[in-house]
């Protein structure tokens, strides 16, 4: 089936989760993807066994989940001669995505200034911790670090807790996407007037966009996003409410006047529907810790599965609190293939997350494992007119593998 970045040749310089997310983003809608490792081990993140938060599994999977679809090829560019491969992969690439740091791009030669020197057509997209202006600009960064600056890992905590523990790659996963997005801009540009760009998104600015309502909030107001705690949130209707079999139930109804009437007989609590305490929205704000009480007492006499049964089918908005485990066996996810089935070459039929946008006509999918380290080095030489003397020659000089 067509796909519709089918001839876009992608060049990813880049390691972890960040830059190389972006490109399977791309390598998963058809793209071209190459990409460069060092030879002496490559990206880092084919090593990491475990993760804080993270189980280990029978395979990397960490470096499956950002790396499928692509080809590696090893090269030294820090060699004269790994760099004029280097260049010469670069003058044929539509995109070069990269999360180096923008000094160590400046050694290699491979920064904005000098690839858009090569190819003026060229998408440049650069994913950074901080961004390219301000003070700390050029400081190492990781999601976990990041988040903690941007404000969520205490947006997410009860009053009186410590900062919360972030998911690993969580941060990157949304600027990875957020990237993806400006990627197809650039080249939605260049198809119009032929004129490649760089563009950039940081960690910092990934997740300021993911939490965006709340920064405008605090912006709006001068004041910082209160932590509530779940006894005391002003809309008894959206909280969570712990059950009998000790799961819990998200409700999360803002507009309370449009859904009172359904959940109070779905509750079992007709005789509160017109309690002058709870008849209207604002008595129900203004007598909030009451209701609350009322409702933890009553969630807890039913399991989650049979207040799941109740609610189904009223006008009543609610979700399952699920582990992710839980969620990974969700048929919603399945049927709307975000997690998809893959057969794996050397691991046999595993489940993957797929592509996270559906287009009607010309789908995403996953085709190739990750690549062994140096898997297509020579393969790629050879389209770039080396002679198998040449690879044998820069093999021995350990310029590539």
């Amino acid at each position: 089936m067509k796909q519709c970045l089918e001839g876009i040749k992608v060049l990813e310089l880049a390691a972890f989760a960040f830059g190389p997310r972006v490109a399977t983003h791309l390598g998963d809608m058809g793209a071209d993807v190459i990409k460069l490792e060092h030879p002496g081990g490559g990206d880092p993140s084919r090593a990491l066994t475990s993760l804080r938060g993270l189980p280990v599994g029978k395979f990397n999977y960490y470096f499956e989940m950002s790396n499928h679809n692509k080809k590696s090829v090893a090269i030294d560019l820090t060699h004269p001669e790994g760099r004029e491969i280097g260049y010469k992969l670069v003058s044929q690439a539509d995109v070069l995505v990269t999360n180096f740091q923008v000094t160590a791009l400046q050694k290699l030669g491979m920064d904005y200034e000098t690839i858009s020197k090569m190819n003026k057509k060229i998408v440049y997209a650069l994913g950074t911790g901080w961004g390219l202006k301000g003070p700390d600009k050029d400081l190492q960064a990781f999601d976990f670090v990041v988040a903690a600056r941007s404000g969520l890992l205490t947006a997410f905590a009860q009053p009186g807790t410590p900062p919360v523990a972030f998911v690993p790659a969580f941060g990157d996963h949304i600027t990875a996407l957020a990237l993806a997005y400006g990627i197809m801009l650039a080249l939605f540009h260049r198809e119009r007037t032929g004129e490649g760009q760089m563009v950039h998104m940081s960690l910092l600015g990934g997740l300021n966009e993911a939490n965006a309502l709340s920064v405008s909030g605090a912006i709006a107001t001068g004041e910082d996003i209160p932590r509530t705690s779940r006894k005391q949130v002003v809309n008894a209707l959206w909280n969570q409410y712990e059950c009998k079999d000790g799961n819990w139930i998200q409700l999360a109804m803002g507009q309370t006047d449009r859904f009172w009437h359904d959940f109070c007989p779905a509750m079992g609590l007709e005789q509160i529907e017109k309690d002058p305490r709870f008849d209207s929205h604002a008595s129900r704000t203004k007598n909030n810790e009451a209701l609350i009480a009322l409702l933890d007492k009553t969630f807890s006499t039913r399991t989650r599965d049979e207040w799941i049964a109740l609610f189904r089918d009223r006008n009543i908005i609610w979700g399952p609190v699920k582990t992710i485990l839980e969620a990974t066996q969700d048929p919603q996810l399945w049927e709307n293939s975000n997690l998809v089935h893959y057969d794996h070459p050397a691991e046999g039929r595993i489940k993957m997350v797929g592509p996270p946008v559906q287009l009607s006509k010309t789908p995403g999918s996953i085709r190739m494992p990750g690549p062994v380290i140096g898997q297509h080095t020579e393969e790629v030489l050879l389209s770039l007119g080396y002679s198998w003397d040449d690879i044998g020659r820069l093999k021995k000089a350990k310029t590539v593998i």
